[in-house]
């Protein structure tokens, strides 16, 4: 890095004893001898770079802030900026840009971290020139792990094959240190500094770029290879147990994982946690949401344990130092476990499966606070208006209990012949909230501003015909397609084309539901309308885009254009996954033997499960939209052909339509009829009705399937 004056042999002397005590370990020695070169050359920016080591060493590496602090110093009298677009220039400050990659990589801003490796790539072979072999091997292996935490396989698979050509096999040469001597402690022949020693973790690096690939041919031979070589080791199993959970296997990627790993750390990392978040995943999948839940629990019990365990320590080692005159400036936990906690992807995770359970807003309390970290993902605006869409309406069928079907009549006033029945207001009661929907809470007005958000997130990639997910999947190279990932979605994997056409889809069909149930008729036309134009839609959604058009068309009195849109011909199917993506016969077969029966069907129960309740639903909807028209004879036939096929029990709306077109059509026997065969606790022996008080089946979104 540069110096003033020429190296004495006194302070050789001094660097080469304060670099065998460093190798040593024996920190505090190193520290004292350290002092003592400081005094004779503390302008040279490598002395005071190596006295920074030390002392942070001596801290057990947990004075990070100072160590910092000291590093931009360094920077500074080298005349180095780390921030700046500019590259390396001398290969003596290669040093600097790791030590502040790996400060930047503890900190989890694996990003910023691989920008400055970037800059120190080109000096790779400069590098293993000058014998720094340890240097060279610790920046290939840092970038390696940072595209693997960036979520980029394909370039950490190459950099894996240059680390292969060109260093295993020789292209590389590296020297030895000066001052050791082969055979002895410390010389790369029987220490980590050989790179051959390293041939198992670079093969596990491998192993997690093919998993993440989903390259699940490629990734089977060398599981099998690191199976028959390292079976005990912890991240082959683990990787084992991803790569059957990525297959499909839960019940094999469980029993890969045991009954629960040891309670410890490794790395900075808590394999107690791991685990418990692993089974989790593995319990969603099985469809057994709330054990999935309880492990995400433990998962986050375990988390807060750690981190709780690790300031206590952290407090007594502070005090430790205090007692023997040591420094009390220790900024905190070893740098190594600065980003230990897992908290938010566990919050993440729990929010996902609590929203599954059907809990809505403990779900929306977990989302809420992942969202602080993950703004930028669009699958976690969708969930937490869907958990504002469940808390607002959990599902279709609270229409069809007893206490909502008893509310169409809430009672009656006078006696004998002047005793009147007084109709409820209907079943879409305003439950809108009155604040600002810029407030978090589980509305539907923050419903709406969260799928503006996702909508906004997806609008930066192009309403492109999505490919087949097959053709970037399971290919023997592990490579993937050149549009694979077009958009990040952290903590999971980067969203590929055909997942954002089809998140996109569901974002569209969520927002029109929102606003129409905030009576936003405009938008909802929109929302239905872009969602019809797109290029591949599920029949499911196809069914609701349809529905909600319609509704919003007739709501806009434009009952003639909404009528068409509720055509129960357009009807044909309702399946929520793309007819492209159904497979051949034979391989349905297979996988139908093959899976679990615990296991299939959707994630969360669909309705209406088949074409004909659909079509009963589109009817019934058909009906109201007459009646608004002043047909009532049509309306009749539609609600009466509704009925036989939408189930038992009838929802309110039903009732509600019915007693309404038969007292406007003037058949009173059949409405009292009605009322005495299903609400007998409210009925008299001679009723009298009023027309007025009601309404043609209340609002007809209400019996939309979300």
């Amino acid at each position: 890095m540069g110096e003033n004056a020429q190296v004495t042999e006194q302070q050789k002397e001094l660097a080469t004893l304060a670099m065998q005590e460093f190798d040593r370990k024996q920190f505090t020695s190193c520290c004292n001898i350290m002092n003592k070169l400081m005094v004779l050359r503390g302008n040279d920016p490598r002395v005071v770079h190596n006295k920074a080591v030390a002392d942070f060493c001596l801290s057990g590496s947990q004075s990070t802030d100072d160590f910092r602090q000291s590093l931009a110093n360094v920077c500074q009298m080298a005349h180095v900026n780390l921030d700046s677009g500019e590259g390396l220039e001398d290969v003596d400050h290669s040093v600097l840009f790791y030590n502040q990659a790996i400060i930047l990589y503890h900190l989890r801003q694996n990003r910023a971290s691989l920008a400055i490796l970037d800059k120190l790539f080109p000096f790779i072979d400069p590098l293993s020139s000058t014998g720094d072999e340890g240097l060279c091997k610790k920046v290939l292996l840092l970038q390696v792990e940072l595209y693997l935490c960036t979520y980029q396989p394909e370039k950490a698979m190459g950099l894996l094959t240059y680390i292969e050509k060109n260093v295993l096999n020789g292209r590389i040469t590296t020297e030895r240190e000066p001052g050791r001597e082969e055979g002895k402690e410390g010389s790369p022949s029987n220490t980590e500094s050989s790179w051959e020693n390293w041939r198992p973790m670079l093969s596990v690096f491998k192993t997690r770029c093919l998993v993440m690939m989903k390259s699940l041919k490629a990734c089977k031979r060398e599981i099998k290879a690191l199976m028959n070589v390292q079976s005990s080791n912890t991240s082959v199993v683990f990787l084992k147990a991803n790569f059957e959970y990525l297959r499909g296997n839960y019940r094999k990627a469980m029993k890969m994982l045991g009954s629960g790993p040891q309670m410890h750390t490794d790395k900075g990392e808590c394999l107690t946690v791991m685990h418990y978040n692993n089974m989790g995943c593995v319990h969603f999948h099985l469809r057994k949401h709330h054990l999935g839940a309880f492990y995400f629990r433990k998962a986050l019990q375990e988390n807060e344990n750690v981190v709780r365990e690790m300031r206590r320590s952290t407090d007594q080692n502070r005090q430790h130092a205090g007692d023997n005159g040591g420094s009390l400036t220790l900024s905190g936990r070893p740098l190594h476990c600065l980003g230990m906690s897992r908290h938010f992807e566990l919050m993440y995770n729990m929010g996902i499966e609590l929203l599954h359970c059907g809990k809505a807003m403990p779900a929306f309390e977990c989302l809420i606070e992942a969202v602080q970290i993950y703004q930028v993902n669009p699958h976690l605006w969708l969930r937490l208006a869907e958990c504002c869409i469940m808390a607002y309406r959990e599902n279709n069928d609270d229409d069809r209990k007893l206490q909502k079907r008893q509310e169409v009549i809430q009672g009656s006033v006078g006696s004998g012949v002047h005793r009147k029945l007084i109709m409820g207001p209907g079943v879409n009661q305003d439950k809108n909230s009155v604040g600002t929907p810029a407030i978090p809470a589980a509305t539907l007005e923050f419903a709406s501003l969260c799928l503006r958000n996702a909508l906004q997130l997806l609008s930066g990639v192009p309403e492109t015909s999505p490919t087949d997910t097959s053709q970037n999947e399971d290919k023997e190279d592990g490579k993937l397609g050149p549009e694979a990932v077009l958009l990040q979605a952290p903590p999971g994997n980067p969203m590929r084309a055909p997942e954002v056409h089809n998140l996109r889809c569901s974002v569209l069909c969520a927002s029109s539901y929102v606003a129409l149930c905030l009576n936003d008729y405009t938008m909802a036309l929109e929302y239905a309308g872009t969602l019809l134009k797109l290029p591949r839609i599920s029949g499911a959604q196809s069914y609701l885009a349809h529905m909600y058009m319609g509704e919003a068309l007739v709501s806009l009195d434009r009952i003639a254009d909404g009528i068409q849109h509720l055509n129960p011909d357009l009807v044909t199917d309702v399946a929520t996954t793309l007819p492209d993506n159904k497979l051949d016969p034979e391989k349905t077969e297979k996988l139908e033997k093959e899976s679990d029966p615990e296991i299939k069907g959707a994630f969360y129960p669909w309705c209406p499960r088949d074409v004909r309740t659909a079509k009963a639903i589109i009817q019934y909807n058909l009906a109201a939209a007459h009646a608004v028209r002043g047909e009532y004879d049509k309306a009749t036939n539609y609600l009466a052909e509704s009925s036989k096929f939408i189930g038992a029990p009838l929802p309110a709306q039903m009732y509600f339509l019915k007693l309404y077109l038969d007292l406007i059509e003037g058949r009173r026997k059949m409405a009292q009829f009605v009322i005495k065969e299903h609400f007998g606790h409210v009925t008299p022996n001679r009723i009298d009705m009023k027309v007025a008080s009601m309404k043609p089946g209340g609002n007809t979104s209400t019996w939309n399937t979300e």
